[in-house]
């Protein structure tokens, strides 16, 4: 499982854009309970984690969301400069920052049904 394909179908589930950080909406969370939680997989594709929690699994779907690093964008590596290949990547790759914004939440029973669904947020 690649964590890109991970990241692209949770960004697809939710309607989530590049520099777009909202959240799914609580009705839509508890629209699951009741459900099978196959459905959600096939939906949203494959969870982030997934954690036992006593006799329920809880399927974890995190939102990550795109945003500048303003301290890093004075930074710039000129051609035909000192850096090397890997430096000059690093310093384009920390232009945008890749940053934790919530977690989806979904216990499921051992019949595969999703019985509580919650948001967290950091």
């Amino acid at each position: 499982m690649g964590h890109l394909r991970t990241g692209t179908a949770l960004a697809l589930a939710l309607g989530l854009g590049a520099g777009c950080s909202s959240a799914v909406r609580p009705e839509v969370l508890q629209a699951w309970v009741g459900r099978p939680a196959a459905a959600l997989r096939q939906e949203w594709g494959p969870p982030t984690r997934e954690v036992e929690d006593g006799a329920l699994r809880i399927l974890i779907y995190e939102q990550l969301d795109r945003q500048s690093g303003a301290d890093f964008q004075s930074i710039t590596a000129p051609r035909g400069s000192r850096y090397t290949a890997a430096q000059t990547e690093a310093i384009e790759g920390y232009r945008t920052l890749t940053v934790y914004v919530r977690s989806y939440l979904f216990w499921v029973n051992h019949e595969g049904t999703i019985v509580q669904s919650e948001v967290r947020q950091p």
